[in-house]
């Protein structure tokens, strides 16, 4: 591998940060929307519901702790006050924007940054088992600078 190829890898691979960070930004924005359906579901207005799910997405993006830090106490504090109805709801607006968002992710990753869907996911679960909490920041530098490595690989081999 010559100089002029991992030179190539790091430009791309910064650009790529930017790419990741817009893909994250749609995840984000995704939910929002679902978080804001669920609240508007459980009676909450649109205006409440929409800043709670607000303030719930800017939390889930902290590694691990995520929107559970808001929802299990809220959903404990809902079953042990006697409405456990609402208590159900809100964990299944949880649970379900969870397994959509963990999903919908590696696609938005995969699509964008021109990688199997199957290789951020996989990226993010070793860097996690590898390096805990932190895993998760060295994998949103890892993803880019691997799909940047591709794709110049490619590139230099044809």
């Amino acid at each position: 591998m010559t100089h002029s190829f991992w030179l190539d890898v790091l430009k791309l691979g910064l650009s790529n940060i930017l790419v990741y960070t817009k893909s994250q930004t749609k995840v984000i924005g995704l939910t929002i929307l679902l978080f804001t359906m669920g609240f508007v579901w459980v009676d909450l207005s649109f205006g409440w519901a929409l800043l709670i799910a607000i303030g719930i997405s800017i939390l889930d993006l902290l590694p691990v702790i995520g929107a559970g830090m808001v929802f299990i106490p809220w959903i404990l504090v809902e079953w042990l006050t006697g409405d456990a109805s609402q208590g159900w709801k809100l964990l299944a607006i949880y649970v379900l924007v969870e397994v959509i968002t963990e999903l919908i992710e590696p696609f938005f990753l995969g699509r964008d940054l021109a990688m199997p869907l199957w290789l951020p996911a996989v990226i993010m679960i070793l860097c996690s088992i590898l390096f805990n909490v932190w895993g998760i920041l060295i994998a949103s530098l890892a993803i880019p600078f691997i799909s940047a490595y591709r794709t110049v690989l490619a590139k230099y081999r044809t």
